[in-house]
């Protein structure tokens, strides 16, 4: 495993400052959009029917850093087309605009772009003065994997800094977290580095919780090579936009992607020799 390079730092192929600067606000419309909807569906749709994951699971409950381009859900009721219809409704309905509309946000052209027995997936943009237009996703997943939720209120300090309520939703806690986790390290067909930082703020916040996630050693093991072999530009590109600007000095710069490599890659071998003996 490469350590970091005390030398001069290597030629970076990611995005220029504009660019960045466009995916940075971008990320924070699109964050506006997922408390809104957030805030629609605990108005409008059981909780007991769906759950937040992924890395708007991290965001808004588990106290992560890093924003998060779309928003998954895990369905956890009986009737999943019924239950879509009534996504769609919130989706092209006027609740969410009328909260948009308050951080001078439109959102349009919402499309459900996939319908299925087990995904139902909506695309949509949104505008804002000064900004390129965002797009981003909603998904619900109905693929009978879903563990143990939890139904807490949201971070109340981040809500309120976006100007929003913190709402009560079924979510994932850490240790169910570190198991997606690990799962979408090895199964996406393109390896994502927003997993490691994922990887690396649940290990360093829930020490406890790998522990509890009941991973496999064989596929720990795996995990661990696939991000080893994440190299940084796909970080600064990727992850970096992304970040909330009260860390984004902390976790830029390749010197921090490769210490949060090392971090995550010996957590992963560590647990691997645990789980062995």
């Amino acid at each position: 495993m490469r350590t970091a390079d005390r030398g001069p730092t290597r030629r970076s192929f990611g995005p220029t400052r504009p660019q960045a600067d466009d995916v940075r606000n971008q990320a924070r419309a699109i964050e506006l959009f997922h408390l809104a909807f957030m805030q629609a569906t605990s108005a409008k749709l059981r909780p007991e029917d769906y759950a937040m994951k992924g890395g708007g699971n991290l965001r808004f409950f588990l106290r992560s850093g890093r924003r998060s381009a779309d928003v998954d859900f895990d369905y956890l009721g009986s009737n999943f087309t019924a239950f879509g219809e009534r996504v769609n409704e919130l989706l092209t309905g006027d609740a969410i605009p009328r909260l948009l509309r308050l951080r001078n946000i439109r959102a349009f052209d919402v499309r459900l772009r996939k319908d299925t027995e087990t995904t139902k997936r909506w695309m949509l943009k949104l505008a804002r003065d000064g900004m390129p237009d965002a797009t981003t996703k909603v998904e619900f997943s109905n693929r009978g994997e879903a563990s143990d939720p939890v139904l807490e209120q949201a971070d109340a300090d981040l809500a309120r800094k976006l100007g929003g309520i913190a709402v009560r939703l079924n979510h994932y806690p850490p240790s169910a977290a570190i198991s997606q986790k690990v799962r979408a390290l090895l199964d996406r067909s393109q390896t994502e580095p927003r997993d490691v930082f994922d990887l690396d703020h649940l290990f360093r916040q829930y020490p406890d919780a790998i522990g509890q996630a009941g991973l496999d050693p064989a596929r720990v093991r795996r995990a661990a090579k696939v991000a080893e072999d994440i190299d940084y530009d796909r970080y600064q590109e990727l992850v970096e936009p992304y970040l909330d600007e009260d860390i984004v000095d902390l976790y830029s710069g390749e010197e921090a992607w490769l210490d949060m490599r090392v971090r995550v890659v010996t957590s992963l071998r560590e647990r691997d020799k645990l789980a062995s003996r």
